[in-house]
């Protein structure tokens, strides 16, 4: 991004104050999570089921580890592992839509019906089928959710690539004898990257809501790594004596996915100015 690009982004969100607090909750976010990391929240600190005090600032959990630390170390985890699904959707979508974009023909046909397919079934119902092939595990999530969300990427670069494929520099790069290969990499990806990028940040806060909610299912990482979709899911055991163990996390997530998407709308805006 150019210094003029970094001062317009800077001055929208100013006049944002909205976007402007969203950024900086993600900011918060990941710097108190890097923070936490390093205070050992999966050490057992006290009894179980303390309530909030000067020590211990939202309680103990079940188990007698500081609930807070553990709060802000599963972010930086969710966080982290709804990164690598975006990451894998993006590829698997951008390398099948592309295909079918700018192949058209019967390639284009055959893989717009997989398309179709594939978006006719919940991001989250394809996610469990591919943990049920893979088996639990945090890997497993993170290409589950990739995968499960592949088609909407996918979707959305066959018809980019289809339009670009047919504007005026593409056509006289290919009647002067360029490759495919160079056509794709120095001509159409470079064009796509605007569109990928922002409809991948608006995307973001959904991959964060699915990676949370099949971790709450217990599918992925070991009991004591902290992350926000098993930390509900061990505090729903006991709501009745320490509510704030369930709405701590479930405000967090929700801060979050609004976050991402306030931030994602305001890229979008820089992207189209």
């Amino acid at each position: 991004m150019s210094r003029n690009g970094i001062r317009m982004w800077v001055e929208m969100l100013l006049r944002r104050p909205w976007v402007c607090a969203a950024a900086a909750w993600l900011v918060l976010m990941v710097a108190g999570g890097l923070l936490a990391r390093s205070a050992g929240p999966a050490q057992v600190v006290d009894l179980p089921l303390q309530p909030p005090s000067a020590e211990h600032w939202l309680g103990t959990d079940m188990l007698g580890r500081d609930f807070g630390w553990r709060l802000l170390a599963g972010g930086v985890r969710t966080f982290g592992l709804a990164a690598g699904a975006a990451a894998v959707a993006i590829a698997l979508g951008g390398v099948w839509g592309i295909v079918a974009g700018f192949l058209g023909g019967r390639a284009d046909s055959i893989l717009s019906r997989m398309m179709d397919m594939a978006l006719a079934v919940p991001a989250l119902i394809l996610g469990l089928v591919v943990l049920a092939a893979l088996g639990p595990g945090e890997t497993a999530v993170v290409l589950a959710v990739g995968a499960g969300s592949s088609a909407t990427f996918a979707r959305l670069m066959r018809s980019e690539s289809a339009r670009i494929r047919c504007r005026e520099f593409m056509i006289a790069s290919q009647a002067l004898g360029a490759s495919r290969f160079r056509l794709v990499l120095r001509h159409l990806l470079p064009n796509l990257a605007p569109s990928l990028a922002a409809f991948g940040a608006l995307h973001f806060g959904w991959t964060v809501m699915n990676v949370a909610s099949l971790m709450f299912l217990g599918f992925g990482g070991a009991p004591s790594d902290p992350e926000w979709g098993r930390m509900l899911n061990e505090a729903r055991l006991v709501f009745g004596r320490a509510p704030w163990q369930v709405i701590m996390p479930g405000s967090a997530i929700a801060l979050t996915v609004l976050a991402v998407q306030r931030s994602g709308e305001a890229w979008l805006e820089r992207d189209r100015s």
